[in-house]
């Protein structure tokens, strides 16, 4: 758990007042800090969510719109990662 707690009010702006936007954006950003993607805060602690949510309180990150990722994410996307996809090659004649 956070040091310090960090007042809801000011985790909501971040999703238009929707707890419900605002655990999905927390619990998205959580598992893309688990594949590997760095923080962009400094670390209190090691828990993801954690660090999710104080991002989000620092405005780092904003509401997910479709399918676009957070403001301030660098790194691959999904499509990034998949290795090619090899051409298969016609028996000869």
């Amino acid at each position: 758990m956070l040091k310090d707690y960090i007042p809801r009010e000011k985790l909501l702006g971040a999703t238009g007042g929707s707890i419900y936007k605002l655990t999905v954006l927390a619990s998205k950003r959580a598992m893309m800090l688990a594949e590997g993607e760095k923080p962009l805060i400094e670390r209190k602690t090691e828990k993801l969510l954690d660090i999710a949510l104080e991002e989000i309180e620092k405005k780092k990150i904003e509401e997910f719109k479709g399918k676009n990722l957070p403001t301030g994410r660098q790194g691959k996307n999904k499509k990034d990662k998949e290795e090619p996809k090899e051409e298969k090659k016609k028996p000869a004649r």
